[in-house]
């Protein structure tokens, strides 16, 4: 039985796509053209200090947009992103409720974007890709520090998904925000936290 078993499970795994040994980590692999957000493997976090002693984070979940990639010269890609702003979530549902109808007043400004304006390469599969980020009707610069994750093709789509991470530091006061009463527990800066795949266009 253990040997009918353990045959099973080698023919069953040599019959799995390859997860991680053929994932190329040099941007140049990755075909230049147009990539969309595969929007069930992005989120974008964010953690504010609370009461001065702790971090509380959430995610933007609807998450979407276009990148024109070329890893040979990656100054010259393009990035656009929307945000769903309804799409927030926390740990608390009535939290939530509050954020999208009080704070982020969504049903005037239901959507963030985020439009790239210069790209820099700092290091090895890393670079700042510089943008204007408009958010509840303010537009303010912002720079994802970005690392490209890798790239392959994707198991199930039949084209080639790349992956990165980025993060950024923005603060709420500078996108006029309403002054809520419980503005005062929490701090100013704001952390953001991208992770995402994205699939070429066929």
């Amino acid at each position: 039985m253990l040997r009918l078993s353990l045959t099973a499970a080698l023919l069953a795994s040599a019959a799995m796509p390859a997860l991680a040994d053929d994932v190329s980590t040099n941007p140049m692999s990755a075909p230049k053209g147009k990539y969309k957000v595969e929007p069930n493997h992005t989120s974008v976090l964010f953690c504010i200090r609370h009461n001065g002693i702790s971090g509380y984070c959430g995610r933007f979940a609807g998450v979407t947009g276009t990148l024109s990639f070329n890893g040979s010269q990656p100054e010259k890609s393009a990035l656009a992103i929307d945000i769903d702003v309804n799409s927030l979530d926390t740990p608390s549902d009535k939290l939530d409720a509050e954020l999208k109808s009080g704070f982020f007043e969504t049903a005037k400004f239901p959507t963030a974007t985020f439009k790239s304006t210069a790209i820099k390469v700092t290091g090895k599969n890393e670079g700042e890709i510089t943008g204007d980020l408009t958010l509840h009707g303010v537009t303010k610069p912002v720079t994802l520090k970005t690392t490209f994750g890798g790239g392959k093709m994707h198991a199930f789509a039949n084209t080639y998904v790349v992956g990165f991470s980025a993060s950024a530091k923005i603060k709420h006061a500078d996108f006029a925000f309403p002054n809520v009463a419980w503005r005062s527990f929490v701090g100013d800066e704001v952390t953001l936290t991208i992770e995402t795949e994205m699939l070429a266009e066929k």
